[in-house]
């Protein structure tokens, strides 16, 4: 069985550093600006804040690192809550847009989805945008991996025609 794995992008990455020193550079000048004051502890608050806020995302990134995982038969979406698409279920992917977010969408084969139209995904977008299963099941956000958006969405559509 053939796996391919889509990471995010090393831009991710680089944002998210470059964050870390934005916020340490503000904890210097805090720092800085009351070092002649008894008011060190703004340094030791600032500094646990930044330190805490870290320590919870970090870990969360390195274990959903990879974001998609596709293999023959299934494609997993590794979003807040992991989930699963048959491919075997599905008609075709095709690539959109929603509020700046780069998604790809699934056209389910009539008999799966109930004969949901375009429009009703459309309409659910608010909706499962908010929910712990992003974009599930009708749509994948697809910003800052490290394959581009028309590249993956015709990666998968030939898994399709493989299946076929």
């Amino acid at each position: 069985m053939n796996e391919i794995k889509i990471k995010a992008s090393i831009k991710v990455w680089i944002y998210f550093i470059l964050t870390f020193v934005a916020l340490y550079a503000i904890l210097l000048g805090v720092s800085y600006h009351f070092s002649g004051t008894s008011s060190q502890w703004i340094t030791f608050v600032t500094g646990g804040a930044v330190v805490s806020v870290y320590n919870m995302i970090i870990p969360r990134r390195l274990v959903h690192n990879t974001r998609l995982i596709i293999t023959d038969d299934t494609l997993t979406v590794n979003s807040q809550e992991s989930w699963i698409v048959q491919l075997s279920g599905v008609d075709s992917f095709y690539t959109d847009k929603y509020k700046g977010r780069k998604i790809i969408g699934i056209r389910y084969k009539d008999n799966i989805a109930d004969g949901i139209t375009d429009a009703e995904i459309a309409k659910g977008r608010k909706e499962r945008r908010k929910s712990p299963l992003t974009g599930y099941p009708y749509e994948i956000y697809v910003g800052y991996l490290a394959m581009p958006q028309q590249k993956l969405c015709d990666l998968l559509n030939s898994k399709l025609i493989q299946k076929s």
